[in-house]
């Protein structure tokens, strides 16, 4: 499968790009397509290291919108903001067949702690009307797509990044869509030690994405280091 990851260059999107190069083919994707393949580059060479002859995907590095166009499914790997003037870059060129996969998250953060900040946008059900939405929500929005799954908000992304570290937690997905559902738990599936589970539709992303900035303060107050989530 071809997998790209847009904002690839990021501890999460280089720790997807390792633990998938195994089995799938990985387009790192940034505005600059030197640094994209500067970074693939240097991703191939750990990942190679790492499985050796057992490696049967590739990574190469892209510019956006062709590390977009090229793959199957798509990685949005980016900051939060200026996510609705990328969405809408992206929209002429994101065909209906491909699953999008957001680990985004909207927050903020003042002297005191990180903060849950989604977008407060017209709601396409009643437009006269305002609603606070995720980002998974926003992207599907924008792209008219149902085919939007959102996880990976919890991941420990220095942990990813070590593939000689075990994970052992938990990927909390939300969707409207089965079939992107299935094909996104069979991807994380392949991470060692990595559970997929199902936590409803994309409006529950809302609640996902809320708990990054909860794991956040809890390394800013407790000293913890790289928290994740494990449900038992």
């Amino acid at each position: 499968m071809k997998i790209a990851i847009l904002g690839g260059t990021g501890d999460l999107g280089k720790g997807l790009a390792l633990r998938w190069a195994k089995f799938h083919d990985i387009i790192i994707g940034s505005r600059d397509e030197n640094r994209a393949k500067a970074f693939a580059e240097d991703y191939k060479k750990v990942a190679k290291k790492r499985y050796g002859d057992e490696m049967k995907g590739s990574i190469v590095g892209y510019d956006n919108f062709h590390a977009m166009k090229a793959s199957e499914v798509i990685v949005l790997s980016i900051p939060h903001e200026g996510l609705i003037d990328f969405i809408r870059s992206l929209r002429p060129f994101i065909t209906s067949d491909k699953i999008i996969i957001s680990p985004v998250v909207p927050l903020d953060k003042d002297d005191k702690c990180y903060k849950y900040a989604p977008f407060s946008i017209n709601d396409p059900q009643s437009p006269s009307s305002i609603i606070q939405a995720s980002a998974a929500e926003v992207i599907s929005f924008e792209l008219g797509s149902k085919r939007i799954v959102s996880t990976f908000h919890t991941m420990p992304a220095k942990k990813l990044c070590n593939l000689n570290l075990d994970l052992d937690c938990d990927a909390l997905m939300a969707s409207d869509d089965v079939k992107a559902v299935k094909l996104v738990s069979d991807l994380i599936s392949q991470i060692p030690n990595l559970r997929p589970i199902y936590a409803g539709p994309l409006e529950v992303s809302r609640l996902l994405e809320a708990l990054t900035p909860i794991l956040m303060n809890l390394i800013c107050h407790n000293n913890i280091k790289e928290p994740s989530i494990k449900i038992v």
